[in-house]
């Protein structure tokens, strides 16, 4: 029974921080690209929006996926514990990244000040999250596998 639960538990793991990743790639790759040859009031509103909705979503699919990294390697007794460790390590660094200097960003960007640097810093942290994400998902493959 813990085998078929220690197994459940690292699917959901991998499925959250798969589709973590995808999406915050999506957003990185297409999303924002799109949206930056709007004309400056368009891209202002949708900039603006989309840090609204996406600040108020994305903090519970963070918080679900480390919970769930952290729970996996509290009950998985094998080796790849270490890989699901350094996992939920490197998911810590992602969070207090995002806390520390990319929520300050968001939350200007959503109140309505949208310019061109205070964008460009979000975009560039924004990437550097993204690198970080896709290796808590190697991690965890590796880790699953």
């Amino acid at each position: 029974m813990v085998d078929v639960m220690t197994a459940t538990i690292e699917i959901l793991a991998v499925l959250l921080a798969g589709t973590l990743v995808g999406s915050e790639f999506a957003v990185a790759a297409f999303l924002h690209p799109i949206v930056g040859r709007l004309p400056a009031e368009g891209f202002q509103a949708a900039r603006s929006d989309s840090a609204r909705l996406l600040g108020r979503v994305m903090p519970f699919w963070y918080l679900t996926t480390l919970a769930l990294m952290l729970v996996a390697v509290v009950i998985d007794p094998g080796p790849q514990r270490w890989f699901i460790g350094a996992g939920v390590g490197l998911m810590a660094v992602v969070v207090l990244l995002t806390v520390t200097m990319m929520v300050p960003v968001n939350n200007r960007i959503a109140a309505g000040e949208v310019s061109p640097p205070l964008v460009t810093r979000w975009d560039r942290l924004h990437w550097v999250r993204v690198a970080l994400l896709g290796a808590v998902l190697v991690l965890l493959v590796v880790a699953s596998a």
